[in-house]
């Protein structure tokens, strides 16, 4: 089976294909969650037509009052006349709540490939600051270290309930445990998994991050571990799901930030 990427889902939508990592996703086999229990989780939107309405593609992680970390597969491609908007504090997808901030940048991993998903991570900046005192929201810190093999970890996002959808209107999450890089790379094939990435999973299948949720934290003792990055259709015995592991880019991340701001 093909990896599922963020552009793949478009095309395999439109051949009756199976695998692609689109970010129009939800939760597989979790619970409906306030956003206050993460309230360093955003909604990434995006317009294709100054009249068009904002539609959910990805979600991402606050990391500074004007900084999102998100995966770069969301950012590839966006065309001149397509706007992005962050959303935060928001419980729906769909709805009017939370508060809308414009972006003013966004930056992807220069190493970043479509083909292998590597160094899937990028940056979103903001015209303005987060209100961290009003609305409730927080930034999010960097794990230092990779959680030990079957930690359990959770996720949140408004992503697929099941592999071929439908799309959750409300927030989900889910905890899915750590499945070490020797044996995610047993259940997906030699050179699929590099240091930039982490896997989690059950070997049953039944709960997991889907399309929609791409970009979304996957998180660890209230630290970020990683985004939602790819996988082999949603919650698949045997498939654990693959996150880009984020203490691996920090350099990268902090000097993006210097550089752009």
């Amino acid at each position: 089976m093909a990896k599922i990427t963020l552009g793949a889902f478009v095309l395999a939508i439109s051949f009756a294909a199976v695998l692609t990592v689109e970010p129009d996703m939800r939760i597989v086999g979790g619970r409906e969650v306030d956003i206050t229990k993460y309230p360093f989780l955003v909604s990434l939107r995006y317009r294709t037509t100054p009249d068009s309405s904002y539609i959910h593609k990805c979600a991402g992680a606050i990391y500074s009052d004007r900084v999102v970390i998100t995966a770069a597969q969301c950012l590839m491609d966006i065309g001149p006349d397509e706007k992005l908007m962050v959303v935060a504090g928001a419980n729906s997808r769909l709805g009017l709540d939370g508060m809308l901030y414009p972006v003013s940048k966004w930056i992807s991993h220069a190493s970043f490939s479509t083909w292998t998903v590597d160094y899937d991570i990028g940056l979103v900046i903001i015209d303005d600051k987060f209100d961290f005192k009003h609305l409730k929201l927080s930034p999010i810190s960097i794990a230092e270290s990779r959680p030990l093999h079957g930690k359990l970890t959770s996720v949140a996002g408004w992503g697929y309930r099941e592999e071929f959808g439908p799309s959750s209107p409300h927030l989900e999450e889910v905890e899915v445990p750590i499945v070490n890089n020797e044996q995610c790379t047993q259940h997906h094939g030699q050179g699929e998994i590099t240091e930039r990435m982490i896997c989690a999973g059950y070997a049953s299948g039944g709960k997991d991050s889907c399309f929609g949720d791409t970009g979304g934290p996957l998180v660890y003792k209230g630290e970020l571990v990683g985004l939602v990055s790819w996988g082999r259709g949603c919650a698949r015995p045997n498939f654990p799901s693959v996150y880009t592991y984020v203490a691996s880019l920090k350099k990268w991340i902090d000097d993006t930030i210097a550089a752009n701001m």
